[in-house]
Formats: structure tokens, sequence, C-alpha cells
């Protein structure tokens, strides 16, 4: 199976919200990292046929997707980022009701909804009322109804806001298990949840995608811009003014900073190997995140 994403924008009067995208998906996870305001939802929309593009194209295995339709929106999965749901319906019942919506057969829907609840930990709480359920739980059970009818697109965006770390270990693992024979799309601004399970990492900026690659492939550009340097804390202040620091440790009587910066930003500073942290740091530490 093959997504393709040719030339593709969406235009809100003078805002581009997403500018000239391009991209081809197959099989495997694929982590959609950037800040809030990025694109990636109104990216992840379009894909979604939920939202019309303003230019560019669409393609699964070289058929647009507006001319599928039906056929195409039958084998997708999509879990927005707000995901509506019946407070007083139960797990079981809201899973039902969604399946229903997807047009799957009863007896079908009944196996596959008590399936997906034990696969997300809320097979004790299948009879309980949604409104009663902590965050986390409910963004687990909209990653069941994204699962319903079995789909060979799957888009996730944000999934784990709202999940402690255990229960964001536990969906990672989750979504390893289900990429082998399914496109997944998972557009989060935390890096750890894309950093060990996703094949390619896209990186969006002001709607534009900046770099494709695997972790390796994309860090190559910042291999000498990260460093780390010991220093006093009368010198932390201004470090902190003038560069972007990702970590600060206190350290044997003095504090040893982690620094992105593409000249060494003190005398005692040493480059070590960068992470998809210090990548996204590098791109998007000066965005606001009410961008």
């Amino acid at each position: 199976m093959e997504l393709t994403i040719k030339n593709l924008s969406k235009e809100y009067g003078k805002k581009k919200a997403v500018r000239c995208f391009n991209a081809t998906l197959t099989n495997g996870v694929y982590g959609l990292l950037g800040a809030n305001g990025a694109g990636k939802t109104t990216l992840m929309r379009m894909i979604c046929d939920v939202q019309t593009e303003t230019k560019g194209a669409i393609m699964l295995n070289g058929k647009n997707i507006h001319d599928l339709g039906e056929q195409y929106r039958n084998i997708l999965g999509y879990l927005p980022q707000h995901f509506g749901y019946y407070p007083n319906f139960t797990a079981y019942k809201f899973l039902m009701y969604i399946a229903a919506i997807k047009g799957l057969p009863h007896q079908k829907a009944h196996k596959r909804s008590l399936e997906l609840l034990e696969k997300v930990g809320l097979s004790e709480q299948k009879n309980v009322k949604i409104k009663t359920f902590s965050g986390g739980m409910k963004q687990r059970l909209g990653i069941a109804q994204a699962l319903l009818n079995n789909p060979k697109i799957l888009i996730l965006d944000e999934p784990t806001a709202g999940l402690d770390p255990k229960e964001r270990v536990r969906f990672r693992n989750l979504i390893s298990t289900l990429a082998e024979n399914r496109i997944v799309i998972l557009s989060t601004h935390i890096v750890s949840d894309v950093e060990y399970i996703a094949k390619e990492i896209l990186i969006m900026k002001n709607g534009e995608l900046l770099h494709q690659g695997s972790a390796e492939t994309i860090l190559q550009p910042i291999q000498s811009f990260v460093w780390e340097c010991d220093v006093t804390r009368q010198e932390v202040d201004s470090l902190e003014k003038n560069y972007v620091v990702a970590n600060l440790k206190h350290s044997a009587g003095a504090e040893r900073l982690r620094i992105i910066s593409e000249v060494a930003p003190c005398k005692t500073a040493r480059n070590v190997e960068p992470t998809l942290e210090d990548l996204y740091l590098y791109y998007f530490a000066e965005v606001s995140d009410n961008e």
C-alpha cells in the first residue's frame, strides 16, 4: 500500500496552514513532529478526507482519495486531538455505536469491541459510563474506536495526551505491533512518543515539511551542534539568555549544561551525540506553545 501526498497546500484566506507538502508513505510508523501551529492537524484532516485541500492531491495506490470516496474511508482509522463521545454511554456501548456507524455487522462489532477493550486495558470498565473516566482512560477508548474497522491507514493526532508514562509506553508498544501491515501516522510534539518506534520522522514547521527520514538520517545536520559544558552558577544566566539550553544538571559543585548551538557556546564546551529532542529544540525552541 502506498499513500502519496503531492504538492499539498491548505489556505485559510491569507493564512497558509500547509504549504506544498510532498511525501510518499508505505507500511510502518511515521512520526509527525512539530510545534503547536505547525500545520500537523490540518495535514491529518486532509489525509482523512474531512478537509479539502486548496492545491495538490492525496493518492492511494495511484488513485485520488476523493475519487475512491467510501472505499477509502472504509480503510481509515482516525483519532482526532479532541474526539467526541457521549458521556452517558458505557465504553462498550460507545464502541458498538461507532462500529454501527462504520457499518460493522453486530456480531463482528461485539467481538471486536471486547478485543479492543482488552487491548487498551479497559475490559474491566466496559460497562462503566465514560463520564467517570480519567483523561487517560478516555484517550485509550479513543484509540480503540480508531481501530474498530481494522484500518489499513491509522491516523493518530496527539494520541498520548493525558496518558501517564506507563500508559505511554504501553501505547507505543501497541502501535509497534499494529504497524507491520498498515500505515500509521502519529502526530505529536512529545519526541519520545516516536523516537523508538517510527520508521521515519517527518518534521513540520510553518506548514512545510522540513525533513523526512530515519532518526539517524535527520540527526545528521545537527551532528556538531550539541554541546555539554561545565560552568559556574554565575555563567548559567548568560548562557541561558544567548543559547538554547536543553538540560541543566547540578554536578559536583558545577552546573552541567546541554546546549544546542552552531558554534561552541563556551571554552569548556565539548560536542556530544544529538538526540531527537535536541533536533526538535534546534528547530522549535523559539516557537511559543501558544502559536
